[in-house]
């Protein structure tokens, strides 16, 4: 068990010591001497029947907050694998059985630091309920250092690429969507969720529903006001749903529906990246750019803080550009 111990800690060193690890070695060894060791069992088991009381718990808030079903079954996943491999209450859950956890998922599962970290922040939010409910006096999540990531500027599509998007729209429902998606900066499960009651085309407004059960107003420009008239005259079906299936029973359209549409928009366009969220960048992003005040455009996103809003807008560089001369012309 001691070699198998030893062993296992050079492998993790030889990338950067290994000209001294014969010397680390025996150093290991000796200390060793005064210990026993015994194997910690790191497959997955049952949760712990009060573990799995305090998730559901933790999970019923978190509806109750208003967060979405995928986020909760998100949390639900990430935790309860999480809780059966500490295999232990609650309340005795260390820094260490957090700290063994993301490094045994990241080596296992080789995934990215940006997922990493998303991954202790779930571990976060449920600890921090555990305090707040008085259930723990300590996080053990506060001694994990957050995982750096390299930020990528995640680029909006250029106004070329809108009008390829637009141009090759092959039916009047696919085209509303996209100029619905452009003018009106919503999310994806925003915009599968709007009812025809929900638009007024004489005031150019939809009224959204948004996280947390919160409603908002977001704006139609002409392009959509009219592209969307037309899709809706041309529906013979009673559901009241604002965006349905291409074919009989004309049902909602869901999820996975909407980002197929995408998907062969883009193609067809030879456009990549061609998503919901990446519209929404777009919208905010060409707001901003064309002078729009960033509380507002906050606001239209329904976003709580301003610095959401500044991550999603990115600065036209050919405006930076030309300023650049026009400011360094001396």
């Amino acid at each position: 068990m001691k070699e198998q111990f030893i062993c296992e800690i050079l492998h993790h060193l030889s990338s950067c010591l290994s000209g001294q690890l014969a010397e680390i070695k025996e150093a290991i060894r000796i200390v060793l001497c005064k210990y026993e060791l015994v194997q910690k069992e790191t497959a997955l088991q049952t949760v712990n029947n009060s573990s799995l009381h305090y998730l559901q718990m933790y999970l019923e808030s978190c509806e109750q907050a208003g967060k979405s079903q995928g986020t909760i079954d998100l949390y639900r996943f990430h935790l309860s694998r999480f809780l059966s491999y500490a295999n232990k209450d609650v309340t005795n859950i260390s820094d260490d059985d957090i700290y063994t956890y993301l490094y045994n998922y990241r080596h296992r599962r080789t995934v990215s630091n940006s997922y990493l970290n998303h991954l202790r922040l779930i571990l976060n939010g449920f600890f921090k309920w555990l305090i707040k409910k008085r259930i723990r006096s300590s996080n053990p999540v506060d001694t994990i250092d957050s995982v750096k990531c390299q930020k990528k500027v995640k680029k909006p599509l250029s106004a070329k690429e809108v009008e390829l998007i637009r141009s090759s729209c092959e039916s009047e429902r696919d085209l509303a969507i996209i100029e619905c998606l452009y003018s009106t900066a919503v999310r994806a499960s925003e915009l599968l969720q709007l009812n025809r009651a929900d638009i007024s085309f004489s005031k150019d407004d939809i009224i959204v529903l948004g996280k947390g059960n919160k409603e908002r107003i977001t704006y139609l420009n002409a392009r959509a006001n009219i592209h969307l008239q037309n899709y809706l005259n041309s529906r013979t079906d009673d559901n009241p749903a604002l965006f349905v299936s291409s074919k009989a029973p004309y049902t909602r359209l869901t999820r996975c529906g909407l980002e197929d549409i995408l998907r062969r928009i883009g193609l067809s366009a030879k456009v990549d990246k061609v998503h919901p969220h990446r519209f929404r960048r777009t919208s905010a992003t060409d707001l901003l750019n064309a002078g729009m005040p960033i509380e507002q455009v906050q606001e239209l996103l329904g976003h709580k803080s301003i610095e959401t809003t500044r991550i999603y807008c990115t600065v036209n560089q050919e405006a930076v550009k030309h300023n650049h001369k026009r400011y360094m012309n001396f």
